[in-house]
């Protein structure tokens, strides 16, 4: 048995192909080996640099102003909330607890105004309980056929009866 290689020319036509594709595959392997470490630098420059710069700017200026910028810059309300239905949640409770103090404190300005109202009712009466007494004793004594007895029954029962009384005005809570 031999060792060579059928010479075909066929064979060393594609031999030398082979060898001139594998040549320039190489050179380009290598240009794009240099660009893409020529990228890496320019990028790891820019990166230090914009790290410089956002240091320096923190310095001196407060985030707190950049979101101020931010928020009134029609740029903010084209972008969509990143808010949480969590947050959200938290956002109506604070709301609603807030309506809720201002009620509670309303019905207690209510609750007071009107025990204020009641101490009032229940202090004037108290006066006029005696008047009622005794013009019900006078009544209870009447002849049948006077006339003066029978206005004082009507007079007594209009005082008696049907008369309300206006709401008592607040009375403002003392200063501590």
């Amino acid at each position: 048995m031999s060792d060579k290689k059928p010479s075909s020319p066929l064979f060393g036509w594609v031999e030398a192909g082979m060898g001139l594709v594998a040549e320039q595959f190489t050179e380009v392997n290598k240009q794009v080996q240099q660009k893409m470490s020529e990228s890496q630098q320019s990028l790891d420059e820019l990166a230090s640099r914009g790290a410089r710069v956002e240091s320096q700017l923190l310095k001196t200026v407060d985030p707190n102003q950049w979101l101020e910028v931010w928020r009134q810059s029609p740029l903010h309300h084209w972008l969509p909330s990143f808010t949480t239905p969590r947050q959200k949640r938290a956002m109506r409770l604070e709301a609603l607890s807030a309506k809720v103090d201002i009620l509670v404190e309303q019905v207690a300005l209510l609750a007071a105004r009107q025990a204020a109202a009641k101490a009032a009712a229940e202090k004037k009466p108290a006066a006029s309980s005696t008047k009622r007494k005794t013009t019900a004793k006078s009544t209870s004594t009447k002849s049948v056929g006077t006339t003066q007895s029978a206005n004082a029954t009507k007079t007594a029962s209009k005082t008696t009866g049907t008369r309300k009384k206006a709401p008592a005005k607040p009375k403002a809570a003392p200063k501590e």
